[in-house]
């Protein structure tokens, strides 16, 4: 226990609390209790209606950490106002009809500085960024893959401005003219990679973000989210009334969330709690999904065939590191091959790019599906390169091949496809035989023989042609069946979406190479929905060492000093300072041939290839290119 009466580390009495966990009486009242809030590592999330006391239980908690001893000095808190001081350059605040001076804001005196974290606003965190090279990478590397954004910093008598560059056109502007969620965006992703920051409170991080980026920053914040202790790790408390920031995936989610309102201050729930043993409970959180209500904020649909489905592609999406809500996109389950061609119907009529991933029956029962996709745009030049008039009469040709070879070898076919795990016995034998039978051709062909063995085959390469060109427009098809037909565990005893949820459980211990083996049309179609780069802080990282590198190696002699070879650098590209160590490796025995060694100075990236030497008659782009995300 600790010796301070106002916070103790918590305890049950059937089991003992880790030793990170700090259970803090709230005061949102002065001197009337408020409740407890058992800190975790990790992400605690506060929810609750407006004026139950989320923010005051903030400021209590920030309070009550702060009295903490070394935890005091790493405590950074943004509350819901912490675009404040910036927003009078963006509107008449100061008095009517007086707006913006041309967007530029400032964000504070150069004597703020060494004081930036205790600045309760972005202006701590524009400082802060000025001053951490490795930051603003982090920072920047985001900006310009989801907004194709670059920014600068520039010191003025009237304090530190802020600039934008849009990529596509090389345009810069003030800050004060960017979307104000942009804005929000740099201070939290500032926060969320600061090393020095412990414990990150943040008070309603949605704030002027957009649906997919408010799922996009919570999975930054799971990136860092542990324990303080942890090197590279911080504690985060938020306050949010957004479902895309309530991180509930599982029953083991749930103590991490404190609910206010009520007749009571708050609850939250204890890990050794037995309700958390309930599988049925497990299920219920399993099929929860923000899904459903933030569709019609998407620019792209994964429409999938149930919950089950759901709940395996969202963990492989995130699993890849696809960040999908980032790229604007939702997976959404549909009931059935009928309501995913209606619901296909509604949002390309609203505009939105549909990708669909189907049980296989939807192509071998029918070819309504097909028919649709056939008429989509490029579907014709698609299908004419290929040596069809459309897509649509190579499936009817393909389609009446197979029925033709069904009837001609009923029982051998049965012989192979009689015990594939596909579905249930109760279905017609003749739709059974036909779904199982496509379902073989298309993942082992060569398990039919002889002549009926080199058949299947042909066909097989055939359907894979059609298949090919309708995944160009954005139609999948699971070539095994079912989703349930890419488990691991083959049992069938437990429902649907527990068993998806153990499957994704599954999924966790493997590589992103093995997911794409085990589920390649899955995968396939994630990609197809969530089209853009990987996020690679690389990129930036190897374009700024090569230009300070040929700065350096303009002016460097054989006897240049370590300080020297640095201050070459910065003088030509300030925005270096803090990220790297130089150091003269020239070679003795060659002294007209300079070289310099290069270290990674920031402890926030995760790169190979250094440290590295590099010498003047080297290619710079060959040398840097060694650095590589790990």
């Amino acid at each position: 226990m600790s010796d301070d009466p106002a916070i103790h580390v918590a305890s049950t009495a059937a089991v003992a609390a880790p030793a990170s966990d700090v259970a803090i009486p709230l005061e949102v009242i002065a001197g009337k209790p408020g409740g407890t809030v058992t800190i975790r590592p990790g992400i605690t999330t506060l929810v609750g209606p407006n004026g139950s006391g989320k923010t005051r239980a903030l400021r209590s908690i920030q309070r009550a950490l702060r009295s903490r001893g070394e935890e005091a000095a790493h405590v950074r808190f943004l509350p819901a106002g912490r675009t404040g001081p910036v927003e009078r350059y963006r509107a008449a605040t100061d008095s009517p009809g007086v707006g913006s001076n041309q967007g530029e804001a400032f964000y504070g005196d150069i004597s703020y500085r060494s004081q930036w974290h205790e600045i309760e606003s972005v202006v701590g965190d524009v400082i802060n960024l000025d001053q951490r090279s490795d930051l603003r990478i982090k920072v920047e590397t985001r900006l310009q893959q989801l907004f194709g954004r670059g920014i600068d910093f520039q010191w003025s008598q009237r304090g530190l401005a802020m600039s934008f560059t849009a990529m596509s056109g090389m345009a810069r502007y003030h800050s004060g003219l960017e979307a104000s969620g942009i804005t929000q965006l740099v201070s939290l992703l500032a926060a969320i990679y600061d090393d020095t920051i412990r414990t990150l409170i943040v008070d309603e991080p949605e704030i002027s973000l957009h649906p997919q980026l408010q799922a996009f920053i919570l999975e930054e914040m799971e990136m860092v989210a542990g324990d303080w202790a942890d090197p590279g790790k911080k504690r985060i408390l938020i306050s949010t009334h957004s479902p895309s920031f309530l991180p509930l995936r599982s029953l083991a989610d749930l103590p991490g969330i404190v609910f206010f309102g009520g007749d009571i201050d708050c609850r939250q729930i204890d890990p050794a709690d037995g309700l958390l043993l309930s599988s049925k409970l497990g299920d219920f959180v399993a099929r929860i999904s923000l899904s459903h209500r933030q569709a019609l904020f998407a620019e792209r649909i994964l429409l999938v065939e149930g919950p089950s489905d759901e709940i395996v592609a969202a963990r492989t999406a995130r699993l890849l590191g696809l960040k999908i809500e980032a790229r604007n996109t939702q997976i959404l389950p549909a009931l059935g091959k009928g309501e995913f061609r209606e619901a296909r119907k509604l949002f390309t009529e609203i505009g939105m790019r549909v990708t669909v991933l189907a049980d296989l029956d939807a192509l071998a029962d029918d070819n309504r599906l097909v028919n649709d996709f056939s008429g989509a745009d490029g579907a014709i030049a698609i299908a004419n390169a290929i040596g069809h008039p459309s897509l649509i009469d190579l499936d009817s040709k393909l389609r009446s091949e197979l029925a033709g070879l069904i009837t001609a070898n009923a029982v051998a076919i049965d012989g192979v496809v009689g015990s594939y795990p596909y579905w249930s016995d109760k279905q017609d034998p003749d739709v059974k035989r036909r779904r199982c039978t496509l379902a073989q051709l298309l993942t082992d062909p060569s398990a039919f023989t002889g002549v009926l063995g080199r058949e299947m085959t042909a066909l097989a390469t055939r359907y894979g042609v059609l298949l090919h060109g309708l995944e160009q427009l954005g139609c999948f098809f699971l070539r095994r069946g079912a989703i349930e037909n890419y488990y691991a565990d083959t049992s069938s005893g437990a429902g649907k979406p527990a068993r998806a949820s153990t499957e994704a459980d599954r999924l966790a211990a493997l590589t992103p190479v093995q997911l794409s083996a085990e589920y390649p049309e899955l995968v396939r179609a994630l990609r197809c929905a969530s089209p853009g780069r990987n996020i690679d802080e690389s990129v930036l990282l190897r374009a700024r060492l090569a230009a300070a590198l040929g700065a350096i190696f303009q002016s460097m002699e054989p006897g240049s000093t370590d300080e020297q070879i640095e201050a070459m650098a910065i003088s030509v590209l300030p925005a270096i300072k803090g990220l790297f160590n130089f150091h003269n490796a020239t070679n003795a025995t060659n002294a007209n041939e300079p070289a310099v060694r290069v270290e990674l100075r920031s402890k926030i990236f995760n790169l190979t290839g250094f440290p590295l030497t590099v010498a003047r008659k080297n290619n710079l782009n060959d040398a840097v290119g060694q650095i590589q995300p790990a």
